[in-house]
């Protein structure tokens, strides 16, 4: 039974990247293929996919989990990107980010090689991340003030939005998934931090900003080369007729939610500062326009843009997270682990192969979180095994899980970063996997020699 519910959900796996590379609408694809595992595991093990929230019946259970993917991804993730969509797009509309892109533009424009500028993003992306701890968030407020400057010094849209799905590393105290390892490890989560989890991600850092310019700048050229892109000039966008410090606008929900990190009795998330900065930004309109009685037109600006960004992108992100529910049911890639956890005698081997299953079953779910959650708890029972400490399991399991979200084309913070750009999602994923999949290998030597 267990061979034949490993080759099901690979074969599940196949099936759907099948159709989704065929153009098949992903909505569709991912909700019907969930809700029909979610119905054949139910089948296979006769139990409720809610557990003890149960509506009375396994098979109308499938259902509920639908509407309690529905519900956490409006209230989580899908509000961050609504309010971040609305925010950055009545920044475009009153010339806020044009400003931002012409300031911005004239000390960058003079860089010989504006590829350095990605590193640069990238470093102060990884930072911004210690603070706004989920990768849709702070991805998105990096869209909205940075993306407009890419494209205007020459950087080609596509390499410029997956630049920020490198920003990926779920690190820091304040982090749920190192808050959860601390937890698994029985250790403090600052001393987890300081200790084990920063020099493993700083060594990623550091090799990424280094091999960034050279990657992109190549493969831009390569793609140059073959007709697939065309070449993107360097622009000097025209000045707005706006305040110059209108330009200091866009990055106002980073800079609320960066000042509350380090103010005790104030907690700030991305939602709420980007309804804060959205209702400062309004009251800024009317005092500067001639005729405030057009400010409240506007709303409809904001409003509009949240439905699109729900209609394109949320609603991606609710039937992915259906299909995870039922490849996670099916069971297949918890017997992966299982077999791992029975490699006697070759710590190094299982430490690799379950970090590898974590980065793979976080690409295949599109959630780090789900990968991360499901298979960490295992990593104490696998080191007491090989006698071996178990913090040499749980960095790099944690570590690579955030990355092979990064590395999914389900995630929702990818989802949210190519849809804002206007890339195909797939196109993303394409240019920055092999950054990826360097990101996760220097990961796992990192920890293995430093831990």
């Amino acid at each position: 039974m267990q061979i034949f519910l490993v080759i099901l959900t690979l074969a599940c796996v196949v099936a759907v990247a099948a159709l989704i590379l065929k153009r098949v609408n992903p909505i569709f694809t991912f909700f019907i293929s969930g809700v029909l595992i979610l119905l054949v595991a139910t089948l296979i093990d006769g139990e409720s996919v809610l557990g003890d929230d149960t509506l009375g019946n396994a098979f109308l259970d499938v259902f509920g989990e639908i509407t309690a993917s529905f519900s956490s991804t409006v209230s989580g993730v899908g509000a961050i990107i609504m309010t971040v969509t609305g925010y950055a797009v009545y920044m475009a509309h009153i010339k806020s980010s044009d400003k931002l892109a012409y300031v911005a533009t004239r000390p960058l424009g003079k860089l010989k090689n504006p590829y350095l500028v990605l590193s640069g993003v990238f470093v102060v992306g990884c930072f911004l991340k210690l603070v706004i701890t989920s990768q849709a968030g702070v991805a998105m407020l990096l869209l909205a003030s940075t993306f407009p400057i890419l494209t205007a010094i020459g950087i080609h849209p596509l390499t410029a939005a997956s630049l920020l799905t490198l920003v990926c590393f779920d690190w820091g105290p304040v982090d749920g998934s190192t808050l959860f390892a601390a937890k698994t490890a029985e250790m403090d989560v600052v001393d987890l931090f300081v200790r084990y989890q920063f020099k493993v991600v700083l060594v990623a850092i550091v090799v990424l900003a280094i091999l960034i310019p050279i990657y992109y700048s190549r493969v831009d050229r390569r793609a140059i080369e073959r007709g697939d892109e065309q070449p993107v000039e360097k622009t000097t966008p025209t000045n707005p007729d706006v305040p110059g410090w209108y330009a200091l606008l866009p990055a106002l929900p980073i800079v609320i939610v960066v000042v509350s990190y380090f103010l005790p009795t104030i907690d700030i998330d991305v939602v709420t500062a980007n309804f804060i900065s959205l209702l400062a930004v309004f009251v800024i309109e009317m005092i500067r326009r001639k005729d405030w009685r057009q400010v409240p037109g506007d709303m409809a600006v904001v409003c509009k843009a949240m439905g699109t960004a729900f209609a394109n992108v949320v609603m991606i992100i609710i039937s992915a997270s259906v299909f995870a529910a039922g490849i996670n049911k099916l069971g297949g890639i918890t017997i992966i682990a299982d077999a791992a956890s029975d490699l006697r005698g070759a710590a190094v081997i299982t430490i690799v192969l379950m970090a590898v299953i974590c980065f793979g079953a976080a690409m295949i779910m599109g959630s780090g979180a789900a990968s991360w959650f499901a298979f960490g708890p295992l990593a104490p029972g696998i080191a007491a095994k090989l006698g071996v400490a178990q913090i040499g399991f749980l960095i790099p399991m944690e570590l690579g899980a955030a990355i092979g979200r990064a590395a999914s084309p389900v995630a929702g913070a990818t989802i949210a970063i190519a849809g804002y750009a206007g890339q195909d999602v797939m196109s993303v994923v394409k240019r920055t996997l092999p950054l990826q999949v360097i990101s996760f290998a220097t990961v796992l030597v990192a920890s293995l020699i430093l831990n």
